[in-house]
């Protein structure tokens, strides 16, 4: 009877200690997953949706891919105001090396232009004063540096800065945040707007031979 007894003892102990080992697990994977956070998303270039434009600073053999991935009307940009009457079109921009195995030195994008359809009929290509283009152009001023650090949907409240002349360096397989502006009259029909920039091949001043990309339907007021 003592033998049954401490048998029947040790088996209850035993069963006791499995069940609690089991609980433990389960309350410390719950703990684990209770406990984990998501931090700020960082969109890489090649899963932003649009076309991207494949540029090149002129005089430079190395160019970038950009996509235009917002816009917005706004009366200042960069700590620049437009003038009364106008706004600055700004178009925000993802940036990165034109080839994947190589970085970008001093990138920039302050080249980059605005193309949108001429439906004033007015002259408005100070290249061709004699003739009506099809297209009207906007160059970018001002034009912000380029940040890596920039969280999806926060550019828009970024204290940006215009970029100065030396540019930034982009690594290897980096994706860059930046924006541009346009200063466009209030009054002006701005139909079909695109960004627009140079390649190795065409990077003299005739707009029409640049590549374009449509940007983003514009959100804000202009009045």
């Amino acid at each position: 009877m003592l033998v049954a007894g401490i048998a029947v003892l040790v088996t209850a102990c035993s069963g006791g200690g499995g069940d609690n080992t089991a609980g433990d697990t389960g309350d410390s994977t719950s703990d684990t997953s209770a406990t984990t956070e998501s931090g700020p998303k960082h969109t890489q270039f090649a899963d932003f949706p649009g076309q991207e434009l494949v540029t090149t600073e002129p005089g430079l053999d190395l160019g970038m891919r950009v996509k235009a991935i917002d816009a917005a009307w706004t009366p200042e940009l960069a700590g620049v105001s437009a003038e009364a009457g106008r706004r600055y079109l700004a178009v925000y921009v993802a940036v990165t090396g034109e080839l994947a195995d190589r970085g970008v030195q001093e990138a920039k994008i302050q080249y980059l232009q605005l193309r949108y359809d001429n439906v004033g009929g007015e002259n408005c290509d100070p290249y061709t004063p004699d003739e009506v283009p099809q297209y009207c152009f906007s160059e970018a001023y001002p034009a912000s540096d380029l940040r890596s650090e920039i969280a999806d949907n926060t550019w828009r409240g970024e204290d940006w800065q215009a970029d100065s002349l030396l540019g930034r360096d982009i690594e290897r397989g980096e994706t860059a945040i930046g924006v541009v502006g346009f200063n466009l009259a209030d009054s002006e029909n701005i139909t079909n707007p695109q960004l627009c920039g140079p390649t190795k091949d065409q990077s003299t001043p005739e707009f029409n031979e640049f590549p374009c990309v449509p940007i983003p339907k514009p959100d804000g007021s202009r009045n």
